[in-house]
């Protein structure tokens, strides 16, 4: 049987758009002479489409679009994601369904098994489990339909604790289905695509059948989908492979498997920066906007911003603003004005000193350049978010935030200031990650390379007088917020002594109201500062800050 895998990018809502997107790649495969093709899950609502699944006439628009759809099926059949109104008077309203369109109606519908609701999954918010699901009869095969969740049971990419009870792909072998197919909506985390491939690997040799696995492309506020669909055999073996973090249309036969494939598998730091370039241009694109700016200070972080945002935008989309005071040094303007050369960028000067001594006087500060305390410090930082603003307003641009993981984990940044903007593209990366992809930009000047991180808010300041060596702060964090790691256990490993540990998941823990106003972070951990970590803001802890402060 001719199978093709459509590596989709649905935009959220967007039911219309995704339905008549959908056709037109039923049409290329039909073409091809694809018999059955294979959507992502909730491919016509967009993915996770949230509280909009609470509205009736978005749940009935989607049914609709279903329907037109199915009408138009020539010769080849389609499975694609959908949202379907529970018909039992119990449970919740919603399932997440599976649908087979064939003959020019809907000849079968599934619906997910397994509901995740751990880090920035909450479905069973919105749908109810399906009861049953036995496979689908299609031309002679037995199909064992799933979607997302469904293939993941009892495997290591799930959290350490066994979720469910069941397993759907051993129900479905125990009906005798003959290949399997999963329409997935999986979100990318570094390393998670080689993971996948081991995994999906395993659950085919187990199955001891061909597998099929149809992801999404595309971003969606701060999730990323990497694609990487596949295709293996019953032995394990990769059949056929899409592209990552991109569009794909991938045809195959499962009947006839030809020589194999080998998905492309770049280093971390490649596969980082190809994640976060494509997370800036579909938050762009699906917001409606082109134009970018950002302030560029002459530091790694700002640095590597402008780089990625030039790589997904184009660098006539992308204005840097260099916002000198009487601390900057003329290095730093020196390196941000040759950077933004290097790549390119459209960039103005605007110096702050004016608006600062004009805020610290209507404060009764009569000498702003002596005794800078930290709120003169905040006071620049917010008179250049002011200025960042203003100019993204003038020019119909949205302003990109630099912050990265290690200083918003230690509430290292200033609110309405550096935090200032749209959307944090390094809000997940921890100082040392920042390091090695902007090691893949030639165009940033050496000098950048090998300064000590400043903020430049005193004379002689540097981020080491406040935090301790990022390598060691690096690691914490990651121990602490990803892992979920006591501070005493992580102290050891971060080369950190228990005491330090301990003040610095402190201060995380205090830091957390900063959290809750920033720009949206693009997620590529495990656990990143966003929807998947939920803590309380007000709180006290009697035992001290714990795992995941």
């Amino acid at each position: 049987m001719k199978t093709a895998i459509t590596q989709f990018n649905p935009v959220v809502g967007d039911i219309k758009g995704n339905a008549d997107r959908a056709l037109e790649q039923l049409r290329l495969a039909e073409a091809s002479g694809a018999e059955l093709v294979l959507f992502p899950e909730l491919a016509l609502t967009g993915y996770p489409p949230l509280d909009l699944l609470e509205r009736d006439e978005f749940v009935k628009e989607n049914l609709l679009a279903l329907k037109a759809l199915a009408a138009r099926t020539r010769r080849a059949a389609c499975l694609i994601g959908y949202a379907d109104f529970n018909p039992s008077p119990r449970g919740r309203r919603l399932l997440n369904g599976a649908a087979l369109l064939h003959g020019g109606k809907i000849a079968a519908r599934r619906f997910k098994s397994l509901l995740p609701t751990y880090d920035i999954f909450d479905e069973s918010r919105y749908f109810e489990p399906a009861a049953a699901n036995a496979p689908v009869v299609f031309r002679g095969r037995r199909l064992g339909v799933t979607v997302c969740e469904d293939i993941w049971a009892g495997t290591s990419l799930l959290p350490r604790r066994e979720l469910y009870g069941s397993s759907p792909l051993a129900a479905l072998k125990k009906k005798g289905a003959d290949i399997y197919l999963n329409l997935s909506a999986s979100p990318y985390y570094c390393g998670k695509p080689a993971e996948r491939l081991s995994i999906l690997s395993k659950v085919a040799r187990g199955l001891g059948r061909p597998l099929v696995y149809a992801n999404q492309w595309g971003a969606n506020d701060e999730l990323i989908f990497d694609g990487n669909s596949l295709a293996l055999d019953g032995s394990g073996h990769v059949v056929a492979a899409a592209r990552p973090f991109a569009g794909d249309l991938l045809l195959f036969d499962a009947d006839r498997p030809g020589p194999g494939a080998r998905p492309f598998m770049p280093g971390e730091a490649a596969e980082l920066r190809a994640a976060l370039k494509l997370g800036i241009s579909d938050y762009f694109r699906k917001m409606g906007f082109s134009r970018a700016v950002l302030g560029l200070s002459g530091g790694i972080d700002s640095a590597l911003v402008a780089c990625l945002a030039a790589d997904a935008l184009g660098p006539v989309n992308v204005t840097a603003l260099l916002m000198p005071s009487r601390f900057t040094e003329k290095r730093s303007v020196d390196d941000a004005l040759r950077l933004a050369d290097a790549l390119g960028l459209r960039h103005e000067t605007i110096a702050i000193d004016p608006v600062y001594r004009a805020l610290a006087a209507a404060l009764g500060r009569k000498d702003p350049y002596s005794g800078v305390d930290l709120t003169l410090q905040n006071l620049q930082s917010r008179a250049r978010g002011t200025i960042l603003m203003a100019r993204a307003n003038e020019t119909g641009a949205l302003a990109l935030a630099t912050g990265n993981k290690s200083e918003i984990a230690m509430g290292y940044c200033t609110l309405y200031g550096d935090t200032a903007g749209a959307l944090a593209p390094l809000a997940d990366l921890v100082k040392g990650r920042v390091y090695e992809l902007s090691a893949l930009y030639p165009e940033i000047p050496a000098s950048i390379m090998t300064r000590p991180p400043t903020a430049e808010l005193k004379p002689g300041q540097k981020d080491q007088d406040d935090l301790p060596p990022y390598d060691k702060l690096d690691r914490l964090v990651s121990l602490l917020v990803e892992d979920g790691v006591t501070p005493a256990k992580a102290a050891a490993r971060a080369g950190l002594t228990a005491a330090e540990a301990s003040r610095i998941a402190g201060r995380i823990a205090a830091s957390e109201y900063k959290r809750r106003q920033l720009a949206i972070g693009l997620k590529v951990t495990r656990k990143a500062f966003g929807q998947g970590r939920k803590m309380p803001v007000a709180k006290r802890l009697s035992a001290g800050p714990g795992p995941g402060c």
